[in-house]
């Protein structure tokens, strides 16, 4: 039997080669790994968020508009540095601004960030400032050129003013114990005038060369003082001419000083006819409300500029967030709520738009649409982040507390090149046989103007309502104007739909939650996974109209739904029946429409949008703000309907206002009991059980 050749062992030499030779060829595996994945990084960005809100992520519609930009674009934020920073809140919302800047400069391909220090990058800030000023050289030409004239002004005061000083003095008498007559009263009291005036006008003056050597200037400041001074010379001009010309009428005075003060008058006219030209140039020269908001937002606190090729937009820091008091009481403090994203995006989609398009409510006969008192702020306010210009406007005028109706205001006028869509109220059936409301029912005036402005190319969306008289056969402007694109809404009909109850009887309910979209259009594409609300609505029918196409953007399917349409008895809700007969698998409440060109959008129902709806949150009415809203879908179908009807279907996409909604639900106190039974318990006992388990596999082997 052979036996094994003997080998020699290896030298400690050896050993220490093939050691170092392993641990070296171990590094250079895991740094090309590395290396290997940062090139694939640079080539492909990918980041996960996985906060429960997307706190640093971007929206669809912020990504569309990103795409869409055009030119080059530059995102500065002016925050004050860490060291400066005192306040933890405060130090959170800097840090999520920069963060999140950065993140529109990553997915921005003509986007660049740069984050400054406002008191430490001094240089830049000034650089930044005279890019802003230069970006409303246009709008602020005709500020700039009364000021101009004013400055002349102020400075034709002082020697103006030595004339008219030279005069009166000329006239005062030496001798001081000897009683004044009325043109010396004259003399001493306009002299005295004079030289306050000319003091003040030198004041001025000096101050406006000091604030226009700044590089953004305060143009309202400066011509609101000037104005001011030359408004009071004028003024007190006026005085000294009237007040000598009665002296000149009067057989009181002497011959000399008669001359005296038909010389002085001819001087103050002389000076007054100076100051109208200065003055008219100032009284119609408004500096730009643009201006004004973006330098005060510069010099009140941090801020955030996006600036353009043509725009430039200043965002306080302060309005981008707002404040959740939900665990004021019990930490003593707030949690911002971000809407850094909103006002980023909406900012940039200003600034692609050459016109933005002019939004006008239409009233007639119900409360108004904005303000206090108003029902649609919350998507008004979405509209307006977005630079759209927002109005309301009632055609007949409103009711006085006497019931009697008021003079209407001028219809809204669109600037040159400004698409306009008009958001139609529901008019009330029941009012118009009582003489006192018909103004409040402009029935044939909005339909006059519907078929005025959409051929024009406006865009209407008609919010309507259930309205039991249609079916006594009242006359409709605005039902017959539809007809003719083929739409036929059913005013006298409201859906109605058969619940299972716990008990597992039957009831009749109006209202539907609303989570499946069509995907024929934009305006719906986005709304996937959002869920809206509607109740008393009634049905849409679409039927053929030359030219014309119908999209249904909210159908409502499924279930055992009926159009019931005897709406006279009380309590229709919980006393009707299930209809076979008025029973459809479908119904379409909201639709949009295209005609040659022309677009529009009808609603089975008005309040879909209002704010009861679009501010409940999360935790009742009023609390969207702080927890998202429970029906994010209804104000998201109303922008992107406004943004379709302007022509706009481009940048309709899930808008950052969507992810409100917590992706991550609160946990209930059962779960969270659960979750620290298992962190306290279960993963002891987890362990322990593998210990035993490698214990006893051992033993047996």
């Amino acid at each position: 039997m052979g036996s094994k050749p003997k080998t020699t062992p290896d030298t400690q030499a050896v050993r220490r080669m093939k050691f170092g030779l392993n641990i070296t060829l171990k590094v250079a595996a895991a740094l090309g790994v590395v290396i290997f994945v940062n090139l694939i990084a640079s080539w492909q960005y990918l980041r996960l968020d996985l906060t429960q809100d997307r706190s640093y992520s971007l929206s669809a519609q912020s990504k569309a508009v990103l795409h869409k930009l055009d030119g080059d674009f530059k995102v500065f934020t002016l925050l004050p540095s860490e060291l400066e920073v005192s306040s933890e809140q405060a130090s959170l919302v800097y840090r999520r601004v920069r963060d999140l800047v950065d993140e529109y400069a990553r997915y921005g391909e003509n986007l660049t960030a740069e984050h400054l220090d406002a008191r430490g990058d001094i240089f830049k800030a000034q650089t930044l400032n005279a890019a802003i000023a230069k970006a409303f050289d246009d709008e602020l030409a005709p500020a700039i050129e009364a000021i101009t004239l004013g400055r002349a002004a102020l400075n034709d005061i002082d020697g103006l003013n030595d004339q008219l000083i030279a005069v009166m003095t000329s006239g005062l008498n030496p001798d001081s114990t000897a009683a004044p007559s009325p043109a010396q009263e004259l003399y001493q009291r306009a002299a005295t005038r004079c030289k306050q005036i000319k003091d003040n006008a030198e004041q001025a003056g000096q101050q406006t060369d000091e604030l226009l050597d700044q590089v953004l200037v305060n143009y309202a400041g400066i011509k609101e003082q000037i104005q001011a001074v030359l408004t009071d010379y004028s003024m007190d001009l006026g005085v000294i001419i009237q007040r000598a010309e009665q002296l000149v009428r009067s057989d009181q005075i002497s011959n000399a000083d008669k001359e005296r003060l038909l010389e002085l008058t001819e001087l103050c006219k002389k000076a007054q006819a100076n100051l109208t030209t200065p003055l008219e140039k100032m009284d119609a020269a408004d500096p730009s409300p643009r201006y004004n908001q973006a330098l005060y937002a510069l010099t009140t606190g941090a801020s955030v500029v996006v600036l353009g090729e043509d725009h430039v937009k200043v965002l306080p820091v302060s309005e981008m967030y707002r404040e959740d008091t939900r665990d004021l009481q019990e930490t003593g403090r707030t949690q911002p709520q971000f809407l850094i994203e909103e006002k980023l995006t909406g900012a940039m989609l200003s600034m692609t738009l050459e016109q933005p398009p002019l939004v006008v409510f239409v009233l007639s006969g119900s409360g108004p649409a904005l303000g206090e008192q108003g029902q649609f702020n919350v998507v008004a306010q979405r509209l307006e982040n977005a630079d759209f210009r927002v109005t309301q406007w009632n055609p007949a005028g409103q009711m006085s507390q006497m019931g009697q109706p008021t003079p209407p205001q001028p219809r809204p006028r669109a600037e040159p090149g400004q698409k306009t869509v008009w958001i139609i109220m529901p008019t009330i059936s029941s009012q118009m046989n009582n003489p006192m409301m018909m103004a409040a029912n402009p029935r044939q005036q909005i339909a006059d103007l519907l078929t005025e402005r959409l051929p024009e190319g406006d865009a209407a969306l008609l919010l309507l309502a259930v309205d039991p008289s249609a079916s006594i056969g009242i006359a409709n402007p605005i039902t017959d104007l539809l007809s003719t694109w083929g739409i036929t809404p059913q005013l006298d009909r409201l859906i109605l739909q058969e619940v299972q109850q716990d008990n597992r009887r039957t009831a009749t309910s109006a209202e539907f939650p609303i989570d499946n979209w069509p995907q024929d259009l934009p305006i719906t594409t986005s709304l996937n996974g959002m869920q809206a609300y509607m109740s008393v609505v009634c049905p849409i029918l679409t039927g053929e109209a030359e030219g014309t196409t119908h999209y249904p953007l909210v159908q409502i399917v499924g279930g055992r739904n009926w159009a019931q349409s005897d709406l006279a008895s009380p309590d229709v809700v919980q006393n009707a029946k299930y209809s076979e007969a008025q029973a459809a698998p479908s119904f379409d409440v909201v639709v949009a429409s295209e005609q040659s060109g022309k677009r529009l959008v009808t609603s089975g129902n008005y309040a879909w949008p209002s704010d009861a709806l679009t501010s409940y949150g999360l935790l009742g009415p009023g609390t969207a703000e702080l927890t998202g809203a429970a029906f994010p879908a209804n104000s998201e179908l109303f922008v992107n309907s406004v943004f379709w009807l302007a022509g706009l279907e481009d940048l309709i996409a899930a808008s950052p206002r969507s992810q409100d909604v917590p992706r991550i639900q609160p946990m209930t106190p059962t779960t969270q009991w659960w979750y620290q039974f298992a962190l306290l318990a279960g993963i002891p006992v987890a362990v322990m059980a593998l210990g035993l388990t490698v214990w006893w596999t051992r033993r047996r082997a």
